[in-house]
């Protein structure tokens, strides 16, 4: 299969990259970095290996970008308000919309504006840092978890799978999308919202009693949420998440980073959304929301949208 990278960042630069690298056809959307990646490549710097990687297709346009198999949706989903406009010039019948982002509710919305695409989720369990133009650092794991949106399609989620794991990606599938969702938020939220609130890595809060305990109680929320929408997490899904955690290497979430630079903040899809889905069956998340809140206090103090 042939793929687009829509956002070449920590995410988008690091699959994409390592699908490169293996052989496959991939087509690279950047924007800030197109003149550094088009002139010297692409280097990662990984735990399991370095690479560098010269004479890319490299766009700055999608009007520019040739017919593909498959778009992987890489950008924040603070970019989602114009994501249509990006994936309407390639996105034909039966092209597959791969969307690596945090939250929920995105594959369902981008359905509704390409009826005629596949929509697939993907959970990335990776950490990963876009450190300079073209210049990706990957810290730790990279286990994705795809997912279609509709059950039907899982047949082509098993071709990409083979591809991915071709490239020396680590892809389990799941024939439920929203489950897989909740399961990654089980991560997200806390540890994304925490490290901002808390100005904490994954290790702090991890080696800090209070850090952990709250990190604990919104797991456990977050749970619950899930459970009333339908989507009952495995009785281990707290301890295993917590424990992946622990032996991770110390990391700044993408939410922290993002604070740090003064960008905003991924609030509504990985916070909002899952706490209207919650409340409209019937589950109040308290400590979810008012850390949702905290988020949106500080992404109005920089004055960037919520």
């Amino acid at each position: 299969m042939k793929y687009t990278i829509l956002g070449t960042g920590a995410i988008g630069g690091y699959y994409g990259g390592m699908l490169r690298k293996s052989g496959l056809p991939v087509d690279f959307l950047a924007r800030s970095d197109y003149q550094h990646i088009k002139e010297h490549g692409l280097t990662i710097d990984s735990i399991r290996g370095d690479f560098i990687l010269r004479e890319l297709d490299v766009y700055d346009s999608v009007q520019n970008l040739p017919d593909t198999d498959v778009v992987i949706v890489s950008m924040k989903t603070t970019a989602n308000e114009n994501l249509s406009e990006l994936l309407l010039p390639i996105v034909k019948e039966g092209t597959v919309i791969f969307v690596l982002q945090n939250g929920l509710g995105m594959e369902e919305e981008l359905q509704e504006q390409f009826p005629h695409a596949v929509v697939v989720g993907g959970m990335c369990f990776i950490c990963s840092q876009k450190r300079g133009p073209g210049y990706i650092v990957h810290l730790d794991k990279g286990p994705i978890t795809a997912a279609p949106l509709h059950e039907s399609d899982f047949p082509i989620v098993e071709k990409m799978q083979s591809d991915f794991v071709q490239a020396g990606i680590e892809m389990t599938l799941n024939r439920n999308l929203n489950h897989a969702r909740w399961g990654k938020l089980l991560w997200n939220i806390p540890f994304n919202g925490l490290s901002v609130v808390l100005n904490a890595n994954t290790k702090e809060i991890m080696d800090n009693p209070y850090g952990l305990s709250l990190t604990q109680k919104l797991m456990e929320e977050v749970s619950r949420g899930a459970s009333a929408c339908g989507c009952n997490l495995p009785s281990g899904s707290i301890a295993g998440m917590l424990e992946s955690t622990h032996t991770m290497a110390p990391y700044d979430p993408s939410m922290k980073l993002d604070y740090d630079h003064k960008r905003p903040m991924e609030v509504e899809y990985m916070y909002r959304k899952p706490l209207q889905e919650a409340r409209k069956n019937g589950a109040d998340l308290p400590l979810v929301e008012a850390l949702a809140d905290q988020l949106s206090f500080l992404n109005q103090m920089v004055e960037v949208p919520v």
